[in-house]
């Protein structure tokens, strides 16, 4: 049964935009008490969307960024990385590309080295946008998660905000 599955899955992603890439590496889905878990350790509601996404798959290894789950922040590798990205934003001016300062940001996907990632963030002015992609020096601001998932596999489909000055 498992190398029907692959198979299936090989076959999928043959023909699909994304290439040669690897197919995503789905995981089990996340129960509403890891969601009001993970919820509670980002500071913030979590964007329905995103909570959606986590009740289907609790995390995502999609083409170089990791989309972590509740599970990742029970320790390993990928949540360091993530943290440790987060350490490192925050010791920027956030103030240059429209975050206001003391601004909650969690770290939702990073890429493993730690040089790009996606937050959730929210901010106290009502700004619509709850997500922001960042890394080598890009910055973009996303309204909603599917928005983030639109944009990863076609950077040309969707024009996200660069600054929320």
């Amino acid at each position: 049964m498992a190398q029907l599955i692959s198979r299936r899955v090989r076959e999928y992603f043959y023909d699909s935009p994304f290439g040669e890439s690897p197919p995503p590496v789905i995981c089990s889905p996340a129960t509403q008490e890891e969601l009001a878990v993970l919820e509670s350790r980002s500071g913030q509601i979590l964007e329905a969307d995103y909570r959606e996404f986590l009740s289907l798959t609790d995390g995502l290894e999609f083409r170089f960024l990791f989309f972590l789950g509740c599970h990742d922040w029970e320790g390993g590798e990928i949540a360091e990385v993530a943290e440790a990205f987060r350490e490192t934003v925050l010791e920027c001016d956030l103030v240059d590309v429209g975050i206001p300062s003391g601004t909650p940001i969690f770290p939702i996907a990073v890429d493993r080295d730690g040089s790009w990632g996606v937050f959730l963030i929210d901010i106290a002015e009502n700004a619509e946008e709850r997500y922001w992609w960042t890394g080598e020096g890009d910055n973009f601001f996303f309204t909603g998660f599917a928005d983030v998932l639109t944009f990863l596999g076609d950077p040309g489909s969707f024009d996200p905000r660069e600054t929320l000055l």
